[in-house]
């Protein structure tokens, strides 16, 4: 019978933390080597973790954001799009 001790758990497991850090330390499999480049929770493809993409925002949005706060006194939701805001605006009238 085999020992299942913490690090051939730890070697087993899909997580590239675990890889990441077990390299460090002299452990390292080969199919999850982790490069300083490639991190887990790097959103927006730049090689650090975090960010987003950015939506752009069209003309056409903006002016809708502008004519909703001034006719409702109150700024619009930033994840509304031009359909919503254009019917919350003809439920002002």
């Amino acid at each position: 019978m085999k020992s299942h001790s913490y690090m051939t758990r730890a070697l087993r497991a899909r997580d590239p933390r675990f890889a990441n850090i077990l390299g460090k330390l002299g452990y390292e499999r080969r199919d999850l080597v982790v490069t300083e480049t490639s991190h887990p929770l790097d959103h927006d493809g730049d090689g650090r973790k975090g960010g987003s993409l950015k939506r752009e925002a069209s003309d056409n949005l903006t002016a809708l954001r502008k004519k909703y706060q001034t006719k409702t006194g109150k700024r619009p939701f930033r994840q509304w799009d031009a359909a919503t805001i254009e019917a919350k605006l003809a439920e002002a009238d």
